[in-house]
């Protein structure tokens, strides 16, 4: 049962805390889950790109989803993503997820063939996946991300697959990154849930229609989507983009991870939240004071109800070492 909201909907793709094992460290995952509800998430979506999800075997991600849940995370606040390079994973995966109830399933195709991938190949492939799952409970999520996996999701795509299989297309994650695509798909699929992966764009795609966002800049901005998300009009809504671009900015001088990472370690004192897995890396350590320090100095500029990263939470002794550096 979906228990996100209708509209304005803000989901976090939330990072994965990594063991000294390359396993989900689940005790750090529903902490943070927690604290990015009480900062205005209204769900989280577990295992997707920025969660570095196909990196990890079936057996942890079904594991750490049942963990989560038995810790008390509520399933219709959870999006799962299931995609994995082989169909019978995709369909253990998603059978999983199903049983548990969560709000609904992200899936991708493979990013193996990303030449003359045609649109009735991305049919077979989402097609496969349903039939085999076979489960009318399924609310699927198609997740559009060409630069990661090679093959769009076209209209043409989702409306065969709508026809086709009503109920359990739920909507699309847009993550393409092309404005007028989202809004294509906001006009054309009016009954489904449209969701961008692109920050800048929700002032547009929400006035048009759209549910809302599955994003990963939530993970360590989330007050200041929430209340980007929450503001009455596109007018209102686009005033916010100059303190999320300058944000983004300072993020992506160094992957986009590994970046998220380091701030989300340095927000609770905590170092083995930069862990990533091969064949990502850390962050050089001057870099990444450099990064942090510029990025703490960034949200305390902005207005109070805005701000994400309460210097309270950090050492003493970490700032003073960040000043140093």
């Amino acid at each position: 049962m979906d228990g996100l909201p209708k509209t304005n909907c803000l989901v976090v793709a939330i990072t994965t805390p990594v063991t000294q094992q390359f396993r989900p460290d689940l005790r750090r995952l529903v902490a943070r889950s927690r604290m990015l509800f009480e900062q205005g998430c209204d769900g989280i979506a577990l295992f997707g790109t920025t969660g570095e999800g196909s990196e990890f075997s079936v057996a942890d991600r079904t594991e750490t989803l049942d963990g989560m849940i038995a810790a008390g995370i509520e399933p219709g606040r959870i999006v799962v993503s299931t995609g994995a390079l082989a169909i019978p994973d995709v369909v253990k995966l998603t059978s999983h997820a199903v049983d548990r109830a969560v709000a609904s399933v992200l899936l991708m195709p493979p990013c193996v063939y990303r030449g003359g991938i045609t649109e009735d190949g991305a049919f077979r492939f989402y097609e496969a996946v349903i039939e085999q799952v076979s489960d009318f409970r399924l609310r699927l999520l198609l997740y559009h991300f060409p630069d990661i996996c090679g093959v769009p999701i076209t209209p043409q795509v989702v409306r065969r697959l709508d026809e086709r299989y009503q109920g359990i297309i739920a909507g699309v994650k847009d993550s393409g990154g092309d404005l007028d695509f989202t809004q294509d798909l906001v006009r054309r699929f009016s009954h489904l849930s449209i969701f961008t992966g692109s920050e800048i764009h929700l002032p547009e795609v929400l006035q048009t229609g759209a549910r809302g966002t599955i994003c990963g800049l939530a993970n360590v901005m989330p007050r200041l989507l929430r209340a980007m998300v929450d503001l009455p009009t596109a007018f209102d809504r686009r005033g916010t983009l100059p303190h999320l671009l300058s944000g983004d900015m300072i993020l992506s001088r160094r992957p986009f991870i590994p970046s998220t990472k380091a701030v989300i370690a340095e927000v609770l004192d905590d170092s083995e939240w930069r862990r990533v897995l091969p064949p990502m890396s850390e962050l050089p350590v001057l870099e990444r004071q450099r990064l942090v320090e510029d990025f703490f100095d960034w949200d305390s500029s902005l207005p109070k109800d805005w701000q994400s990263l309460t210097r309270h939470e950090l050492a003493a002794s970490n700032v003073i070492g960040l000043r140093r550096a």
